[in-house]
């Protein structure tokens, strides 16, 4: 059983006759080497196959590190991901492995760092194998296991992206129509925008608006006790302008009433 790393064992005897002579010392020399993992963390605003979908030079922020981990989730080795997302961990035995892509740089010998990326991007995916060719589920910052035996290891993946961001808005104050009566909201005032390339497709109004009666979307009527549990999702422009009319009863009085949504690209 050698000592890990690129090492050669070395195993000394010697020979005896039947007549009791002794030979001189002989060696048998049993060199081990290691192999190098190498991968690449793309920026990938589509979220599809992992790789890189921006459509210009592959650029990913500083800060994040590549950690490999054994079958006890110990950290093995650590590398840092430079800015054109290229990583290699070098200098590995034989034996399963996952890699975790955190901004922790882990420590050998210690319990694996949690996965995470820098702040303002997300995790779209990850795959052992050429890029643009698959995605594994689940996308949470760890490749699959793969297996380490006498060849070096390429294509290790991640995808990342900076998802899209929905703008907060204020409308002007206004007269409460009171009663029955709702207010439309001018598609402008939603707003999103994608700052990696993509493009807004939907909102989603997240929860039921505050200091409100009913909100009415596309026709549809809902009020707190029928509005759905997961939102309710609205096409949008390339703007993140809704394409359906949104329209509120607020309650009565002086109040102020709040969307809540998100943007989708």
């Amino acid at each position: 059983d050698p000592i890990d790393g690129a090492v050669t064992s070395v195993i000394t005897y010697t020979a005896t006759d039947n007549g009791g002579a002794t030979s001189a010392s002989a060696t048998v020399s049993v060199p081990f080497t290691t192999v190098t993992i190498v991968g690449s963390v793309f920026n990938d605003p589509n979220a599809g196959n992992v790789d890189n979908s921006t459509g210009s030079a592959n650029l990913v922020p500083s800060g994040m590190y590549a950690n490999l981990i054994d079958n006890n989730g110990k950290v093995v080795t650590t590398a840092t991901v430079g800015t054109n997302g290229a990583y290699t961990l070098g200098s590995v035995n034989g034996g399963n492995y996952t890699v975790v892509l955190s901004t922790t740089q882990g420590t050998i010998g210690n319990n694996a760092p949690a996965a995470s990326v820098t702040s303002g991007y997300v995790n779209t995916g990850e795959f052992n194998g050429t890029p643009n060719t698959g995605n594994t589920a689940p996308i949470d910052g760890a490749s699959a296991i793969f297996t380490v035996s006498t060849a070096n290891v390429t294509n290790i993946n991640f995808g990342i992206q900076q998802p899209p961001t929905a703008v907060t808005g204020t409308l002007a104050s206004q007269v409460n129509p009171g009663g029955t009566t709702s207010v439309t909201i001018p598609s402008s005032n939603f707003d999103g925008n994608d700052l990696s390339g993509g493009t807004i497709v939907s909102i989603k109004i997240t929860t039921f608006p505050t200091n409100t009666t009913t909100i009415t979307i596309n026709g549809t009527p809902y009020n707190s006790g029928n509005f759905p549990v997961g939102g309710v999702t609205i096409p949008a422009d390339v703007n993140g302008n809704p394409t359906q009319t949104i329209a509120i009863d607020p309650i009565d009085g002086a109040v102020t009433s709040v969307i809540t949504y998100t943007a989708t690209d």
